[in-house]
């Protein structure tokens, strides 16, 4: 590189990003790119992955094409890069034709220097088409780890990205993530048509990061003395618990707040906004909370709930401390977390008899005789076809995430679902249905097929009441809007279900059956699951040396830091005085059963830790109520 490069470089790093250097392994990562070498970067989160594509953009002719998973992420992106007077663009499925011919024109005749795309338009023949009139300086997919950890499962997309490099063989492949095992490296390259391998990775070693696992016996109680006034992540799995949390924080005198895919999209950026400003201390989220989250200052992550895999587990824990400052990951687990995440695993694949009766049902509903191969879109009413089959809800819906992804359905066309709020006391709907005694089967099977709750949304299913109640749908609707103008409930009619179409002609339901990529899939699935659970259960193995294995680092050295290494520690030394500090730890966030602590010390001979427990009874700093040790 000579001189001359050498200072654009500085000028460019300093102009638009105000750096005087960059950080570890960012050039080098750059320099392949302006060699024309396709590469593959594993930087650590908070590590500055997105400089690595958008800098060389900016020294090379063309437009460099990012390829990226969330429309958030994309447009949060897009929008510092404008800010900075550099000429980005993006692509998703709120824009008008007009406005994408547009953008790619201006791809086209030079007026765009990154042009910001989901892996879903990369299929579109439109797309594909004015591809081939784009100068391409080069392509760079974002979180890269995407291609195993989705691709396989609900973005196939991601797996025919290849099709970049039979469209466009000259450009370069950039692939960048902060997430990858030895496997998914090789996959990432695999599926991306890389001309040869070419790995830039930084250690996945976060030293200021220290990892916990506590276990609990009520984690809600558990978690309100864990919390503390600071910033702080907490990820849950559902919508309803991130708001309960969120509630009984704000009780205790802790701002927090909550964030899920249900909120409508400008108030999650509003609520993200203040979390980011400052305006509250907690957030409260599902793993909608995610991607292109760059807060320096998270004290602490805390996974209420156990995570799928190690790799969502270290990007989630990955958001503590960017300011390089000591910072905390904790996970709370309970005796069945284990069980009822492989149980959700295999929710998650339904059975072939479940899935062949959901077929069947779906086409007796819609009248669908065998061979119909028209291009007609059907409604898909989950909750009457649950009703009718005796299934779980979340069955059926699986059922048919299934059948689309074995190929028999097509183009699932998003909707909603109609909606009601109890706006009344019990009281008061007793004394409606006295009055008004026509509506009392309607009331009645809502109260007791749906979670009552006064003041809460309520998803419902107008054709299920009606089958249900043996009521015509019409009169069910009717009844509601009643009730609705009386001010007994908010209805909300969905304008439009979800709508699938036919992929092949109707065929008999003894004809379904599962593919092979769905078994392996369902395999890949536990496996990552497995995984999670080791590292969850290991009490004596360095939680950092676990991780970095996992990550195919060799040798990593013990962190000294996480719960593990403190118990290393304790046993090393072994003094009275270090074991008796060690169990006032273990009881400073929950009371528990001498058996229970004796499980979590189990490297402790028994006869020391039952002396070592009698003598802080005997000194009165803990206590013994209802079979529980506590802190007095």
């Amino acid at each position: 590189m000579n001189q001359d490069d050498l200072i654009d470089k500085q000028k460019i790093l300093k102009q638009y990003w105000g750096h005087k250097t960059f950080r570890p392994l960012q050039e080098e990562v750059i320099n392949q790119i302006l060699q024309k070498k396709d590469v593959l970067a594993l930087l650590p989160t908070g590590g500055g992955k997105s400089l690595c594509y958008q800098f060389p953009a900016l020294m090379m002719n063309g437009v460099c094409l990012v390829i990226s998973p969330l429309i958030a992420l994309m447009k949060d992106q897009v929008d510092l890069l404008q800010k900075k007077g550099i000429k980005a663009d993006l692509i998703n499925s709120t824009l008008s034709k007009s406005a994408i011919d547009r953008i790619l024109d201006n791809a086209i005749y030079g007026k765009t220097k990154m042009l910001y795309l989901s892996p879903e338009r990369i299929q579109s023949e439109l797309f594909q088409e004015r591809l081939k009139k784009m100068k391409v300086s080069f392509i760079a997919v974002d979180e890269a780890h995407c291609i195993s950890q989705w691709g396989y499962d609900f973005r196939p997309s991601y797996l025919n990205l290849n099709i970049l490099r039979e469209l466009k063989p000259n450009s370069s492949l950039m692939a960048v993530t902060a997430t990858a095992t030895p496997k998914v490296v090789e996959d990432i390259q695999n599926k991306l048509s890389f001309r040869h391998s070419n790995v830039i990775r930084q250690s996945f070693k976060r030293s200021n990061i220290h990892y916990r696992v506590i276990q609990c016996e009520n984690k809600i109680k558990v978690l309100k003395k864990v919390v503390k006034k600071e910033c702080t992540l907490i990820y849950v799995r559902s919508r309803r618990q991130a708001e309960l949390i969120s509630e009984r924080l704000n009780q205790i005198g802790i701002s927090s707040h909550y964030y899920h895919a249900g909120l409508d999209t400008a108030y999650r950026s509003k609520i993200q906004s203040k979390w980011m400003n400052n305006q509250f201390l907690v957030m409260v989220a599902t793993t909608a909370f995610g991607m292109g989250i760059d807060k320096a200052d998270v004290r602490t992550v805390i996974h209420y709930d156990v995570p799928e895999s190690l790799e969502s587990f270290y990007q989630e824990s990955g958001r503590a401390g960017r300011d390089g400052l000591p910072s905390y990951s904790i996970s709370l687990i309970e005796m069945n977390d284990g069980e009822n995440l492989l149980n959700r695993i295999s929710s998650s694949f339904p059975h072939l008899n479940d899935l062949q009766k959901t077929y069947q049902q779906f086409c007796n509903m819609h009248q669908i005789p065998l061979g119909y191969d028209y291009d007609i879109s059907f409604e898909v009413d989950i909750d009457y076809i649950s009703s009718k089959l005796n299934l779980y809800r979340k069955t059926v819906y699986y059922c048919f995430k299934q059948l689309y992804e074995n190929g028999y359905l097509s183009e699932i066309q998003e909707g909603n679902s109609s909606y009601l709020v109890f706006k009344s006391e019990l009281v008061e709907i007793d004394r409606f249905i006295e009055k008004y005694n026509q509506h009392k089967k309607v009331i009645h099977y809502v109260m007791r097929s749906y979670p009552f709750s006064i003041g809460k949304e309520i998803k419902i299913s107008e054709r299920m009441i009606a089958s249900r109640s043996e009521m015509d749908i019409e009169k069910v609707i009717q009844s509601l809007k009643i009730m609705h103008q009386y001010g007994l409930i908010t209805y909300f009619k969905s304008e439009k279900l979800p709508k699938v179409k036919l992929a092949i002609p109707r065929i008999k339901s003894s004809k379904i059956h599962l593919s092979k990529n769905t078994k392996n899939n369902f395999k890949r699935q536990v496996y990552l699951a497995e995984n999670m659970l080791q590292y969850l259960n290991e009490n004596h193995t360095c939680r950092n040396q676990i991780l970095l294995t996992y990550f195919g680092e060799s040798n990593p050295k013990p962190c000294l830091k996480c719960d593990n290494c403190d118990k290393k520690v304790t046993k090393k030394n072994n003094p009275n005085h270090i074991l008796k500090n060690a169990i006032l730890m273990t009881l400073k966030f929950e009371n528990k059963e001498v058996k229970t602590i004796q499980k979590e010390f189990e490297y402790v001979e028994k006869g020391q830790l039952k002396k070592n427990i009698k003598e802080l009874l005997e000194k009165g700093q803990i206590e013994m109520k209802h079979n529980k040790l506590s802190i007095v």
